[in-house]
């Protein structure tokens, strides 16, 4: 063989050896868990099946069934796959904050960003897996590791966006899990009429809260219920 002239395994294998079926085949398997998640959106967790998905993903029952056997194999890799976008959308979005902003103003920001981020369709169909998971106890362990990854990173994210408040302790805690189920529920909840008005109005509302919980010497709301 020739010195200069590669053989066939060379021009098989990427610039990181990777080959380039194996390539394909992670192609195909993204394509599947991000036809999940559009099934998941578009016709609700117990109308999914692996028939559906692979129609969604445009791929043979054949490639389907290599890669995931079972629908229960389907499901947990497609959650950790949301898993995964959704910390990565969530993580993006923070990103996004001006860094000129500063003190109040950033803080607003943090939570304009985290209400992108719950209005989003990975976010929707993550809430859609939840509510799905209350009658399912296998999706809801599934989604129990999932969840608590998730608040993990959520956790790290505040302390660095709102790191003026983050040695607080329980009263930190606290603040955070009130903008965290506030903000879920008014994502999840039926605003329709005059929403982004009302939308505004209430993250007017958390944000002044927010400020004076942390700012007040004195006993507040939060601080009663709070160890610090």
């Amino acid at each position: 063989m020739s010195a200069n002239k590669p053989d066939k395994l060379t021009k098989s294998k990427s610039a990181d050896g990777v080959s380039w079926q194996a390539q394909k085949s992670a192609m195909t398997r993204d394509r599947i868990l991000d036809a999940a998640i559009d099934c998941f959106i578009n016709l609700g967790y117990t109308n999914v099946t692996t028939a559906k998905v692979a129609d969604f993903a445009g791929v043979s029952r054949g490639a389907m069934l290599h890669h995931f056997p079972s629908k229960t194999e389907l499901i947990q890799a497609a959650v950790e796959y949301l898993h995964d976008k959704l910390l990565e959308d969530y993580t993006t979005r923070v990103a996004q904050i001006p860094a000129a902003l500063e003190g109040k103003e950033r803080r607003r920001g943090g939570l304009e960003a985290y209400w992108d981020h719950l209005t989003g369709d990975l976010f929707v169909a993550y809430h859609e897996l939840c509510v799905a998971g209350r009658t399912d106890p296998e999706l809801k362990d599934i989604l129990e590791q999932s969840i608590t990854k998730f608040e993990d990173h959520v956790r790290v994210s505040n302390s660095e966006m709102f790191s003026g408040w983050s040695d607080r302790g329980d009263l930190f805690l606290l603040a955070m899990d009130v903008t965290k189920f506030m903000m879920e529920g008014m994502a999840v909840g039926q605003l329709v009429t005059n929403r982004d008005e009302r939308v505004g109005r209430l993250l007017d509302y958390l944000s002044d809260r927010l400020e004076e919980i942390f700012d007040e010497s004195g006993v507040t709301a939060i601080s009663r219920h709070s160890e610090k």
